[in-house]
């Protein structure tokens, strides 16, 4: 008896979550939730979505399948504050988002530092689109903030908002998503409760790649070690700054698209796992995209040139994805 009661003491997710809503509370104080899994799925319907939930994946499909499409996911970061010039301009990439059809939204991290901030950006997301929401955190935000943000718009019914810190692998029509949640380097944190990863995240994170069943994508906020000044993790002064765990992860794994928005001198470009660039729209089968800030703060890029904030599309044809740069243009001078 006393084994018993130790077995189950030891399986709180398989024991006691019966529903996405007792799962999302257990762990909401966590950074990067584990990989586990209940039974049977929590499914609900919403605005011609289907989401499927079993604990740390979930299943997404439109309630009326769509044409025959390459799928597509919308990439967004780094929206920071909702200012009237970052909401236009986020409003644009939305606007881009739905010409595209894309089937989910994802926003890889830095979607703001306060909670108030939080509450304001999600809130207008939610609104802004019905398409599926995949957030994860950055360096800026507090892992407990944001999870509370998004049990709040949830609980108000926008379940197409999904925390994807407690979700680590989203099941798409044809692309399959996994991520871990926050920064791997303590002294890019922008507030001392912010959300660090560890290596048993990581470990997680193989685990949840090693489930999928279509082309896997990797989301996280930071990108992987890299090589040379044109791959996405350099920066001027600094180098490569990417994590070498994440790349060691990615090889094991065999992971061979990622999303990664930290770097803003790399905004709008990618490249191989090496660091070699890929030009936009071309289907390549190795293929890791920096969609840089949808903030229109002005900031010098790799390239000389200068971003006022950028969004991405990333398109998976079977073992092969594009993507293609969506940039703010410069402000018009206030007359």
């Amino acid at each position: 008896m006393r084994r018993f009661a130790l077995l189950f003491a030891l399986s709180p997710a398989l024991a006691f979550a019966d529903d996405f809503n007792t799962w999302e509370e257990r762990y909401q104080f966590e950074c990067n939730a584990p990989f586990e899994s209940f039974s049977p799925a929590d499914m609900k319907k919403r605005e011609g979505w289907v989401f499927e939930h079993t604990g740390g994946t979930v299943k997404i499909r439109r309630e009326k399948p769509r044409a025959a499409k390459k799928p597509t996911l919308g990439l967004l970061a780094g929206i920071k504050d909702l200012e009237p010039e970052t909401k236009e301009l986020v409003d644009g990439f939305l606007a881009d988002f739905e010409k595209a059809d894309v089937d989910a939204v994802v926003i890889g991290g830095d979607t703001s530092s306060e909670p108030e901030g939080l509450d304001q950006i999600l809130d207008y997301l939610v609104h802004a689109t019905n398409r599926p929401i995949l957030v994860v955190s950055g360096n800026m935000e507090r892992g407990a903030a944001l999870n509370y943000a998004i049990i709040k718009q949830r609980k108000a019914g926008f379940i197409h908002l999904l925390n994807m810190d407690i979700i680590r692998r989203y099941d798409g029509d044809g692309v399959d998503l996994v991520s871990v949640g926050g920064y791997h380097d303590r002294a890019y944190l922008h507030l001392a409760a912010g959300c660090i990863y560890k290596d048993k995240d990581l470990d997680e994170l193989a685990t949840a790649a090693a489930a999928v069943d279509d082309a896997a994508v990797l989301l996280t906020h930071g990108p992987p070690r890299q090589k040379g000044q044109k791959a996405i993790d350099y920066v001027p002064g600094a180098g490569n700054v990417g994590d070498p765990r994440l790349t060691e992860v990615i090889k094991k794994a065999k992971i061979a698209f990622g999303i990664h928005g930290h770097i803003l001198e790399a905004a709008g470009m990618a490249s191989d796992l090496s660091g070699k660039p890929v030009g936009e729209k071309k289907f390549v089968p190795e293929l890791f995209v920096n969609q840089g800030s949808a903030n229109p703060v002005p900031w010098k890029l790799n390239d000389g040139k200068t971003s006022y904030g950028t969004a991405a599309l990333m398109t998976i044809d079977g073992k092969k994805a594009s993507y293609e740069a969506l940039r703010g243009k410069k402000p018009e001078p206030k007359q």
